[in-house]
């Protein structure tokens, strides 16, 4: 279990957590401590969402409610965003920057970003759920972003 001061990140299979339920909890933690303003962005992520590691095949499920997120090994639920993605895109995406709470994708706008379009539009990154459920899948992205926004 990790702790903010304001919004907790628990990882539901504790140390039985797969390494993307891992890296995705440890990316949220660390970014709601450095960046507490994002806590309300989180709040208003009513659904879960789903990352798939094709390089690994885990996969993991975030939980957000108002007084933190759970994050579950595998696929649970039903996810309004699916992301499949390397750990290394995972990673990419991570660094994107983000504005307006996720609703303006500044970081889409540099090299980075042209590359994960670029994964995205040859599907080498799929994003279930990108087109019925932008505003979750832009907030997610603004989640797990570690740059300031």
């Amino acid at each position: 279990m990790t702790t903010t001061t304001t919004y907790e990140v628990v990882k539901y299979d504790g140390d039985d957590a797969n390494g993307v339920a891992g890296i995705v909890s440890m990316l949220l933690a660390q970014n709601f401590a450095n960046y507490p303003k994002r806590i309300p962005i989180a709040r208003r992520v009513s659904r879960p969402i789903s990352v798939y590691s094709t390089d690994t095949q885990t996969a993991c499920t975030a939980v957000f409610r108002t007084d933190g997120a759970t994050v579950h090994n595998d696929i649970g639920g039903r996810p309004s965003v699916t992301v499949k993605a390397t750990v290394d895109q995972i990673m990419d995406v991570s660094q994107l920057k983000m504005k307006a709470g996720g609703l303006l994708p500044v970081g889409f706008f540099t090299k980075r970003g042209f590359a994960v379009l670029g994964a995205i539009a040859t599907g080498k990154l799929v994003v279930r759920g990108l087109f019925v459920h932008p505003v979750t899948a832009l907030r997610f992205i603004a989640l797990m972003s570690i740059v300031e926004s």
